[in-house]
């Protein structure tokens, strides 16, 4: 079975439905780098597109798609450091979605994090935690709804009782007025 099968990669653009905002800028652009990677992995770097679709229809078989998982366990295991690499600075206000993505990447590999590691994210996110409810994006930061779920989705993955006692001492009635 092709990668692909018979849907050329056009297919899985996004659609801006000509209504192009900033947002949609940028996925172009994300979209227009991932594809010259996947042309160079293809075949020429001047290939058109529609060329380099079939052309991978045709060598890339499913069954031919490794996952070096070591290499992805390793890499995800080193963004979990308490700080950020001046290259994710600008996503200090995000770090419970850092932690979340990262855990849930690794709960999807089958890896759990060891107990001081688990321990040490369970503490940083405490700190995020607000008095007022909820958590902001990191500690200190005001509290919002969306790194409360990522937050406490953070805290499932990680599943130890210490875990589970800080996501119990959210305040549902502070989290819901972050919502109005």
């Amino acid at each position: 079975m092709a990668l692909l099968e018979d849907r050329p990669l056009s297919n899985f653009l996004f659609d801006t439905d000509e209504h192009e905002t900033v947002s949609s800028l940028e996925q172009s652009t994300v979209e227009d780098s991932v594809h010259g990677i996947y042309r160079q992995y293809c075949g020429k770097q001047g290939d058109e597109k529609a060329d380099a679709d079939q052309r991978c229809r045709e060598k890339t078989k499913l069954e031919d798609v490794k996952l070096l998982r070591d290499q992805h366990v390793s890499y995800l295991l080193s963004g979990l450091s308490i700080e950020l690499s001046s290259s994710f600075e600008s996503l200090d206000a995000s770090r419970p979605w850092l932690c979340y993505w990262t855990l849930h990447a690794l709960c999807l590999l089958g890896v759990d994090v060891d107990a001081e590691l688990g321990s040490q994210i369970v503490q940083f996110l405490a700190r995020c935690q607000s008095p007022a409810g909820g958590f902001g994006g990191g500690p200190g930061q005001f509290p919002h709804v969306a790194p409360t779920y990522a937050a406490v989705m953070a805290l499932c993955c990680i599943g130890t009782e210490e875990a589970l006692q800080v996501g119990s001492l959210l305040d549902s009635a502070a989290v819901s007025r972050l919502m109005s």
